[in-house]
């Protein structure tokens, strides 16, 4: 009995470093897109695994991505986090997935399987809303900067 117990609290210690490692990790943008007008593509390495983690670093580096791009004439921006997956490729070694390809980069492997993990709307005269692709949840930044549920919108997924 106390071998179980000892060996349940080792995985359990071991579970929970792993997880603190993934999320202290600092996520690293690998490359960023804008076609000067409503969209902004991110390729990152990771993002943390909670929907209110990723919610927060979106939120911590929201300025310096709005500085940087900053909304023109539209009346929303949204910003596309994808993740790195197994990295860069191209139609001839993937014809069958959904790729996104970037006119900037001037190599044959300019693409990136779509793999969305954030996706963010930032509207000029509403509310901010965030969407976690592998959960059916709408988040809302409500202009006090608190995060509110809502229901998806019809056609969601």
């Amino acid at each position: 009995m106390k071998r179980k117990l000892s060996k349940l609290m080792l995985y359990l210690f071991l579970i929970g470093g792993i997880y603190n490692l993934w999320t202290l990790r600092p996520v690293k943008i690998l490359y960023i897109y804008s076609d000067a007008g409503s969209a902004v593509s991110m390729v990152v390495d990771h993002l943390p695994w909670t929907d209110r983690d990723k919610i927060a670093w979106y939120l911590a580096h929201r300025d310096e991505l709005q500085r940087k791009y900053p909304l023109f004439e539209v009346n929303w921006q949204t910003y596309y986090v994808t993740d790195i997956g197994e990295g860069f490729t191209n139609y001839e070694k993937r014809p069958h997935e959904d790729l996104r390809c970037y006119p900037t980069i001037h190599t044959e492997n300019n693409c990136i399987v779509k793999n969305y993990l954030l996706i963010v709307d930032e509207y000029i005269d509403s509310n901010t809303r965030l969407y976690v692709p592998d959960s059916d949840v709408v988040y809302q930044l409500t202009p006090e900067n608190k995060l509110e549920v809502m229901p998806p919108p019809d056609g969601w997924r």
